[in-house]
């Protein structure tokens, strides 16, 4: 009997996720991000994924250079502004500015990768995103400051 009841309770204990499985759940559920901005002498290349962030600052370069892992906070927060963008939606995006047509700004753009599909937007000026991912976008940006 108690042999019985320490195996239904193995069992249990044993199915409880854990944190880490919590985890790789979020990271299923959002897109991997990439963004890029390009001018003549600016190159800037991130990718986000699995609570990583790569970043590439050279126009040569075959891989990222600097790889960082976010914080909890920063993960959970680029979690949520993800999940706010509507992927169906993101080519059609309007861009408020049109400065990397004279070169006053870099030309930027995002793409979403969701289960082998890729979203792309249709491009914007750096540091002049689309409204619908601006907070996204900057928070990203941000991060590849520190």
């Amino acid at each position: 009997m108690r042999f019985l009841f320490s195996l239904i309770l193995l069992f249990f204990v044993g199915c409880k996720p854990t944190k880490t499985d919590v985890n790789n759940h979020q990271n299923k559920d959002i897109p991997v991000i990439n963004y890029e901005a390009n001018a003549r002498n600016f190159v800037l290349n991130i990718k986000v994924e699995h609570q990583v962030l790569f970043v590439s600052r050279s126009r040569d370069a075959k891989d990222y250079q600097e790889k960082t892992t976010l914080s909890e906070d920063d993960w959970k927060e680029i979690i949520t502004l993800t999940k706010a963008v509507d992927l169906a939606k993101v080519k059609d995006l309007k861009w408020p500015t049109e400065k990397r047509f004279y070169d006053g700004a870099a030309h930027a753009n995002i793409t979403f990768v969701f289960e082998g599909k890729e979203y792309p937007a249709n491009g914007f000026d750096h540091g002049y995103p689309p409204v619908e991912i601006e907070k996204l976008v900057n928070k990203i940006l941000k991060l590849t400051e520190k």
